[in-house]
């Protein structure tokens, strides 16, 4: 009897599962229609959809009001471009350079591997185009050391576009340097080059998109002790990673800093079990749309994800998630000063 009684209960479940899962298949066709009459004026405020070469006519045709695309070496700033150019409308496309903490270590790498040769099959950005050791000359170039000139090529490329942004930027504890057999996170050498990237945004009067992961207390007191005049116009914080507290810390800066700082959300935040908190947390003048992808196949699926989370989490239609989105997108680009 009871064994009986389970296969009913059990029975019952399915019907249940069932059922739900149709509802929730009616519920995304309606929602991925709503969708797609709205999709031109999506603004995704952080991409790198030009890394994928082979689809640059597919980014070209990508259905979204405005792409922001991250740099993220000196060698990458060349794809933005060549992207931005194909597009060649400076109202569809932002260009941005930045040093993604990633790749920080081969412009200025740790002390202890400052001056020794690179070993055979390994290659830093600084010695790419010379990994012929055959002569004495080209061993030289061999050798890993600092290489500052990116300060000069990020001037360069922000003067030469005045609507462009820096960016990815930032910190991460997570990354490690991995050259010459060193394993390890340098953070000292990320910092400095964070460091060095918001004095250009602040002197060139940049947006900045700032990656970080699992360091948010260290970047909220940096610019708790920043000074205001000192501050870029404002902050897209990339991929929001901090506690839901934590966006008040931000919100709430004194001396007016906290008014700039917005929080864009990707893909990457769907897979915490505290996602919707955090973007019940975000004010929703401060929330930014993100596909952060690679190629510009995965963008469209990727953003859908993410708008369909956000309108559940705030309790908005696919309409009003995209419209108030992208209104935010345009006032934290408005905040861009022309230098």
């Amino acid at each position: 009897m009871c064994e009986h009684d389970n296969d009913n209960e059990n029975s019952n479940n399915n019907n249940g599962l069932i059922e739900k899962s149709k509802q929730e298949k009616e519920k995304d066709e309606r929602e991925y229609l709503e969708y797609l009459k709205y999709r031109k004026e999506i603004i995704d405020s952080h991409c790198h959809i030009h890394e994928d070469i082979e689809h640059l006519q597919e980014s070209c045709d990508l259905p979204f009001k405005k792409v922001l695309l991250m740099g993220t070496t000196v060698e990458d700033w060349d794809r933005v471009n060549q992207l931005a150019d194909k597009i060649n409308n400076d109202d569809k496309v932002i260009r941005c350079f930045g040093i993604h903490p990633w790749f920080v270590y081969n412009y200025l790498p740790p002390t202890e591997l400052i001056g020794q040769v690179l070993k055979e099959g390994e290659i830093t950005t600084n010695n790419s185009n010379n990994n012929d050791s055959s002569s004495s000359s080209n061993s030289n170039k061999n050798i890993i050391k600092i290489d500052e000139t990116w300060k000069i090529k990020m001037k360069e490329q922000l003067i030469k576009y005045p609507n462009s942004m820096v960016g990815e930027i930032g910190i991460d504890k997570v990354t490690k340097v991995r050259l010459n057999g060193l394993n390890r996170n340098d953070q000292d050498s990320q910092m400095k080059v964070f460091k060095d990237q918001i004095e250009i945004a602040n002197e060139l009067g940049r947006l900045v998109s700032l990656h970080c992961v699992q360091l948010q207390g260290k970047l909220l007191t940096f610019f708790q002790s920043l000074s205001i005049d000192k501050f870029p116009p404002s902050i897209a914080l990339h991929t929001f990673g901090g506690k839901p507290a934590t966006v008040d810390q931000f919100c709430k800066m004194a001396s007016g800093k906290g008014d700039r700082f917005y929080f864009g959300l990707s893909f990457i935040n769907l897979s915490s079990s505290k996602v919707d908190k955090l973007i019940q947390a975000i004010p929703d003048d401060r929330l930014l749309l993100e596909s952060d992808q690679n190629s510009p196949t995965e963008a469209e699926p990727s953003m859908f994800k993410l708008i369909q989370k956000v309108s559940s989490s705030k309790n908005w239609t696919i309409q009003k998630t995209i419209e108030q989105t992208t209104l935010n997108t345009i006032n934290f680009l408005s905040k861009q000063i022309k230098k």
